[in-house]
């Protein structure tokens, strides 16, 4: 990822990056950008204004004309003034990364980040951009707020951190070029695709459809009286009992409760470990959908059986981390998938 114009050469490119990342490191909390933060060069209409104002100069000079040195001065000052406003757009805005919305593999991963602007004036024209993908702009109202989100493609699954994001502008004039780097601490979850044929679906049900009964005090069907107990509600006593002097007697029911089930790595019918992981992950959202208790099972992991949305993260979190070869590692644009 360059930081600085395609006018400077990619070695030299590729030094400064790497110095300035050094002088960056990932952080968690929200980025103000300083003067530490930030940095500015020409782009290359402003390096081709900077050979036009020499020109003149010379020919002011040969030609000692005074109109050509108040048309020098008069556009160098506008050259100042548009380096100090291009400087002024960026500095002092609040960066702050929110939580990147999990996604399975082969959609697209939204970063959201929202743009605080404390400053008394409007900033305008403010971009940002993700490696080589196409930068989204934003304006900022003084004292206001933005939202930017950077769509990212998704290749394969794991556990990601994003890479470095530029946070640049080239308001007023378009002849400087201010970016800030930023890189920021926070897990990127790209899950299995799911994908489960319809033969391992409907096993799968069947294998776990069978019905236990239990006694409750909650149910659909009447299973008879017993010894009321203390502590429990009074609204399950059978009160026409108690009127013919029998006593203080509980109403049961009998309910109908689905065992759990067991998603084992060794039951799927894929060949590859990444068609297993997808059937797999298929079979957790089957299963969290149907509201069962269920457990995971992979080589050398068992997550035990619990039922909800935290559960569904937990299961879906080590299908996507299994024999990750880089756990952690920056977010790949450019790669084909592991399937």
């Amino acid at each position: 990822m360059a930081l600085l114009t395609r006018l400077l050469p990619p070695p030299l490119r590729r030094r400064i990056d790497r110095w300035i990342a050094e002088r960056h490191p990932r952080r968690r909390e929200a980025l103000v950008i300083d003067q530490r933060h930030l940095y500015i060069l020409p782009t290359r209409f402003g390096y081709l204004f900077a050979l036009m104002l020499v020109a003149l100069l010379l020919a002011a000079i040969n030609y000692q004309n005074s109109m050509a040195y108040v048309m020098t001065f008069t556009l160098t000052a506008i050259g100042i003034l548009s380096l100090w406003q291009t400087h002024r757009n960026l500095l002092g805005l609040r960066i702050e990364l929110l939580r990147p919305e999990p996604v399975f593999a082969g959609d697209a991963l939204t970063l959201p980040f929202q743009l605080d602007n404390p400053g008394p004036q409007p900033r305008y024209a403010v971009g940002m951009q993700y490696g080589q993908l196409p930068p989204e702009y934003a304006g900022i109202e003084k004292g206001g707020k933005a939202r930017i989100e950077l769509r990212l493609p998704t290749k394969r699954r794991g556990r990601f951190r994003p890479q470095g994001v530029i946070l640049f502008t080239r308001y007023p004039t378009g002849l400087f070029h201010a970016w800030s780097w930023m890189r920021f601490e926070v897990d990127l979850w790209v899950y299995p695709r799911p994908r489960a044929d319809r033969k391992l679906v409907d096993q799968w049900i069947e294998d776990g459809d069978g019905q236990a009964l239990s006694d409750t005090t909650d149910g659909d069907d009447f299973a008879g009286l017993r010894e009321h107990q203390p502590g429990e509600s009074l609204r399950h006593i059978s009160w026409k009992a108690y009127a013919q002097g029998r006593g203080m007697l509980t109403k049961t029911f009998q309910g109908h409760a689905s065992p759990a089930l067991w998603i084992d790595y060794r039951d799927m019918q894929a060949d590859s470990v990444e068609g297993r992981l997808s059937q797999m992950a298929a079979l957790v959202l089957a299963a969290e959908k149907a509201g069962r208790h269920y457990g995971l099972r992979l080589p050398g992991i068992e997550l035990e059986q619990d039922q909800g949305p935290a559960q569904r993260e937990r299961c879906l979190q080590a299908l996507a981390e299994f024999q990750q070869a880089d756990p952690g590692a920056e977010l790949p644009l450019n790669e084909d998938s592991g399937a």
